[in-house]
């Protein structure tokens, strides 16, 4: 397991959330200057709303370039191996034999970056589907296939 190659989230994937994410933050800042204007709210009041709203868009910002850097996943020949986490890290692991079935998941988002998402349904009861995110369609494919079920493979 040590021997591994790791590979990190495609760098579209980071810019694809900062840009959902500013988006959000600038709806949420509009219908807050609306509410503003409309109502009987001292502006003091929306702006000192407002700063807490950008900090909070900054700090997740943030965020999300430390979550990327840490998301990183590998496979070998007995499975598929994700870590991630910026306070709690995880290791999962995915054994081959243990796979159920896979799916493949675009958004209009990730259409556009021709990002996807690459669901493992296991056979297990506890987390019994795992997701990998921020992979192009063409590698979730080709990790689609390696996961495939190889009969010379099973125990019974």
């Amino acid at each position: 397991m040590k021997d591994l190659k790791y590979k990190q989230q495609e760098s579209e994937y980071l810019t694809m959330s900062r840009l959902l994410l500013t988006i959000i933050f600038f709806l949420v800042t509009i219908v807050l200057l609306v509410i503003g204007f409309f109502s009987e709210t001292d502006f003091a009041d929306i702006g000192k709303t407002l700063i807490g709203v950008w900090v909070l868009y900054f700090f997740l910002f943030w965020y999300q370039k430390a979550a990327y850097n840490r998301y990183s996943y590998a496979m070998d020949h007995q499975g598929l191996y994700i870590n991630h986490g910026v306070l709690w890290r995880k290791k999962i692991v995915i054994p081959r034999n243990r796979v159920q079935h896979t799916d493949i998941a675009q958004g209009p988002l990730d259409r556009q970056f021709d990002l996807a998402e690459l669901v493992i349904h296991t056979a297990g009861t506890r987390n019994a589907s795992v997701k990998l995110v921020g992979v192009f369609r063409e590698d979730a494919e080709d990790l689609r296939e390696s996961l495939s079920f190889d009969e010379s493979n099973d125990a019974v």
